[in-house]
Parts: C-alpha cells; sequence; structure tokens
C-alpha cells in the first residue's frame, strides 16, 4: 500500500513541478515563434522587437494585477491575471500599432529594401520597447501574491 501511495505522490511532484510547467514555458515560446513566424510570411521582415513586445504585455498584466489586488479587486480561488489579460492584448496591440504607425509604415511607404531597413528598424523598436519596459518595472523579477 506505501509503495502505491509513494507512486502517485512522486506522479503528482512530477506533474506540477516537471511536466505543467514545461507545457506552460513551452506554449509561451511557441506564441513567440508563430508571431514571428506570421509577421515574416505576411510583411517579408523579421521582426527582432517580438519578444519585446511580448513583454510589453506581460508588464501590462504585472501593473493591472498590482492594482487588482492592491484595490482589493480579487476573486478568491481564480488568478487576477487571467481577468487582465484581455485588456493587456489589448493595450500591446494598441502599443504594436502605433509602432507600426511610427516606424513601419514609412519604411513601406518609401518602399525600403525590407531585408536591412526593416530589421534595423525593428532592433530599434526592440530597445525602444524593452527600455520602457525596463524603466517601469525594472530589472529585477517581479513577484505578487494571487489566487
Amino acid at each position: 500500500m506505501s509503495d502505491s501511495i509513494d507512486i502517485i505522490n512522486a506522479f503528482a511532484l512530477l506533474t506540477n513541478f516537471v511536466i505543467l510547467p514545461a507545457l506552460s514555458y513551452g506554449s509561451q515560446l511557441a506564441l513567440g515563434a508563430l508571431a514571428v513566424t506570421l509577421v515574416y510570411s505576411i510583411l517579408r521582415f523579421s521582426n527582432f522587437a517580438q519578444g519585446d513586445s511580448m513583454a510589453f504585455g506581460t508588464m501590462i498584466v504585472i501593473l493591472l494585477t498590482s492594482f487588482m489586488i492592491g484595490n482589493g479587486w480579487t476573486i478568491t480561488g481564480f488568478p487576477t491575471a487571467i481577468l487582465v489579460i484581455p485588456i493587456a492584448i489589448i493595450g500591446t496591440s494598441i502599443y504594436m500599432l502605433i509602432m507600426d504607425r511610427l516606424v513601419y509604415r514609412h519604411y513601406r511607404r518609401i518602399k525600403a529594401k525590407q531585408n536591412i531597413v526593416g530589421i534595423t528598424a525593428s532592433i530599434g523598436v526592440m530597445f525602444i520597447t524593452g527600455g520602457i519596459v525596463r524603466f517601469i518595472l525594472g530589472a529585477a523579477p517581479q513577484k505578487f501574491e494571487d489566487g
């Protein structure tokens, strides 16, 4: 009887500390890779700012979740971050549309060579977006208790 309980406990630990985190992290990487692939297949340039745009969305989730927890706007047993993800998606979309209008649109309008100019512009957007995230959140890991 004790051996079967040990096997169940070992499986529960393996699931909670290895399998689920690996699936979660792998899904995040897959979404980023899918976004890079879609941008390249549609616009024909490599968007090096994709990772930092994902960080920008994460920053919005962290800020809104901290705000909601600070004001007591939580649901017991339900992660507040899940509630603010739709707002973060809208905020990140607006930011990326603004970057498209301010940076990428100009180079598409003058029909610049997309390979070099598009990559250089996306690296500039990457530095700007990363700087905004680091300026607002800082470089330290962010932690908050929730759900």
